[in-house]
């Protein structure tokens, strides 16, 4: 689980490029709707299934106006070995702007945190780099949404958009319509549900069919209130330098000096 957690931990922070992601980070941008509609309170539990178990739960907990005065919902993401969040292992909290939905350039603040250390906001010089920018300063592009029928796709493939049907998922049947990102015809490299009854990204399930990976919802509701504890203003914040101001969870570790036969008497 901690594999998983600092490769989704990179993956939405935007550490590496969007090429490299790791594959649930990819997933997540990929479904996340090109605007974010979704009331405060709504919020949704998803179950991972693959070589580990894990569940990832978002939450709109609040809204005000973002610095570029857009309006603005606050995201709470978590992901744990629980479907309730006992003991998280690892939080974050995005402003997140409406008319952007959840992509690196409607972020304007996020905090963060790991285990049981304590939220953390990322410096305003910082995000940049924890979004994903590119070098020369320009906002990394947006992933397409799926319900533009625009999914990231190769030279070698196709999306292609079924029919609305019923599907069973583990919060019940809802009516959801697939999309599918097939290579050379014939073989489904991922297959998408996005169903309206689903809050924020409104989507129902995500299938990798050839590693029988398996992303589903689970839970949902509308009655969700602010779980994170936000630090006070002048609280320390998480730059780029000097390293000592990073969180103890994202400190460089030091490798051993290796044992050499050259070293041996």
């Amino acid at each position: 689980m901690n594999a998983l957690v600092c490769a989704l931990t990179v993956a939405l922070l935007g550490a590496a490029p969007a090429a490299e992601m790791p594959r649930e980070g990819r997933m997540l941008f990929e479904a996340a709707p090109e605007r974010m509609d979704a009331r405060v309170g709504e919020w949704v539990t998803y179950q991972m299934d693959g070589a580990q178990q894990a569940f990832m739960r978002l939450a709109v907990v609040g809204e005000q106006k973002d610095e570029k005065n857009r309006d603005a919902v606050w995201v709470e993401l978590e992901f744990g070995q629980h479907p309730a969040m006992k003991a998280p292992m690892a939080q974050f909290l995005m402003l997140v702007a409406r008319e952007t939905g959840l992509r690196r350039e409607g972020i304007s603040r996020l905090f963060l945190t790991q285990g049981v250390e304590k939220l953390q906001e990322v410096d305003k010089d910082a995000l940049p780099f924890f979004l994903g920018e590119s070098e020369k300063g320009s906002p990394a592009p947006a992933t397409p949404a799926p319900t533009s029928a625009q999914v990231q796709a190769g030279k070698d493939s196709a999306v292609k958009r079924g029919k609305p049907s019923r599907l069973m998922t583990l919060a019940g049947t809802v009516t959801a319509e697939p999309l599918e990102v097939v290579y050379r015809n014939n073989l489904v490299l991922k297959r998408y549900w996005v169903s309206r009854e689903i809050p924020l990204l409104r989507l129902a399930k995500i299938e990798l069919p050839a590693i029988r990976y398996t992303m589903e919802v689970r839970d949902y509701g509308v009655d969700a209130r602010q779980r994170m504890i936000v630090p006070a203003p002048n609280a320390k914040k998480i730059t780029l330098e000097p390293a000592s101001n990073f969180p103890a969870w994202m400190q460089p570790v030091e490798e051993p000096e290796s044992d050499s036969q050259e070293d041996r008497p």
